[in-house]
């Protein structure tokens, strides 16, 4: 069973002056940014680095070649405050493609079955919908064009660790003799957490069955929106976006970042199931700067990381900068009245007053913060 070790990844620390109030931080170079691919002999140098898959394919991860990008963030915040210092408001990855490109935009999730699952290099080859009568190869046809380009947290283990990994380490990985998983690997969290969920192999359904899951459809954290591409008309390079979902899998999205904060450093691993020609590259694959590649065109940039933060408020239950009715919903779950307590495990948060009960004293310090959904609270108005 694999569990997402929490000490392993980072972002922007809050200071010591710590702000009581959402801010936006920047981190625009990374500390370490690598094409992860197998047949990559000069990793971590590399100017431009392509995303793409070879979904089903015996002995190649389903995700070939992929972005992973870390972020030392402890220069603009300081880390170390403990995670409960820490709320996210919003996270934003921002990768450049260079021009000329012509891949097709897809801003959708696309089905594990919609892929070459039997590796035949050909999907539905029987012209059949999979489970309809007649279907030989278990594969449906995509009903979108294109492939989503997909962002999922980071995870390391059990060669690596955030710390001791490195953008020029040794390639762990499927390398076209054995199937393998990959180290760092993408992963999503199974239900809320904490186990994690590789997503390298997906499709092939390789690397989970100590959790039960086999193949399978992983919700990505963010799917990468381009901005202002026209394929195969794009004279200049442009941006994709990753906006990151923090309320999925209960809470543990933000929860991860959150850890990351704490850490100062945040690593992020970007895919596409893209299909590609065994080494192929070009403009038909989505391909992103990385920072050596900087001089290679005036628009190029490196992948940069912007993230809404605060110091949260006592009754900021589920940590994202502000104070409304879900943070009502969970307030009202603790409550004991006076006396009454101690609160449940869990709980201990609500008792805002420190008297081992969750009571009407307790509930004046919500009233006195609540702001509504995206909106700050009064500073120390928990006091």
């Amino acid at each position: 069973m694999m569990r997402y070790v929490m000490c392993c990844l980072m972002l922007v620390g809050i200071g010591v002056t710590r702000p009581a109030r959402g801010e936006p931080f920047s981190s625009a170079t990374p500390m370490y940014d690598r094409w992860h691919y197998p047949f990559s002999f000069t990793p971590g140098t590399r100017s431009v680095a392509t995303c793409f898959g070879a979904a089903g394919s015996a002995a190649f991860n389903d995700r070939d070649g992929c972005v992973v990008v870390v972020w030392n963030t402890g220069a603009l915040l300081p880390a170390g405050l403990g995670v409960e210092a820490y709320g996210v408001r919003s996270v934003r990855v921002t990768l450049t493609n260079p021009k000329d490109a012509t891949w097709q935009i897809d801003t959708t999730v696309d089905e594990w079955f919609t892929y070459d699952v039997n590796g035949d290099d050909q999907l539905n080859a029987d012209g059949v919908a999979r489970g309809e009568p007649g279907d030989l190869d278990g594969e449906s046809d995509d009903a979108d064009a294109g492939r989503p380009i997909e962002l999922f947290g980071a995870g390391f283990g059990p060669t690596y660790t955030l710390q001791t990994w490195t953008e020029t380490s040794l390639y762990v990985g499927s390398d076209s003799v054995s199937d393998l998983p990959r180290d760092p690997f993408p992963f999503v969290f199974l239900g809320g957490g904490p186990d994690a969920l590789h997503v390298e192999d997906n499709v092939k359904g390789l690397h989970n069955a100590g959790l039960g899951v086999y193949q399978f459809t992983p919700q990505p954290w963010a799917i990468g929106n381009p901005q202002q591409y026209t394929p195969g008309s794009q004279p200049t390079p442009f941006d994709v976006t990753f906006d990151v979902d923090l309320g999925l899998s209960g809470g543990s999205v933000r929860w991860y970042f959150r850890e990351q904060l704490n850490a100062g450093r945040v690593a992020v691993y970007v895919t596409s199931l893209r299909e590609a020609l065994m080494f192929g590259s070009g403009p038909q694959l989505p391909a992103f700067f990385m920072k050596e590649g900087l001089s290679l065109d005036p628009g190029a940039k490196a992948a940069r990381l912007d993230i809404d933060a605060c110091q949260p408020v006592g009754p900021d239950f589920d940590f994202d900068c502000d104070v409304d009715e879900d943070d009502l919903d969970a307030f009202e779950v603790c409550q004991t009245g006076p006396g009454l307590g101690p609160p449940a495990t869990g709980c201990e948060r609500a008792d805002f007053d420190n008297d081992l009960d969750v009571d009407s004293t307790d509930f004046a310090a919500w009233q006195r913060c609540s702001s509504g959904p995206g909106n700050d609270p009064q500073p120390h108005c928990d006091e």
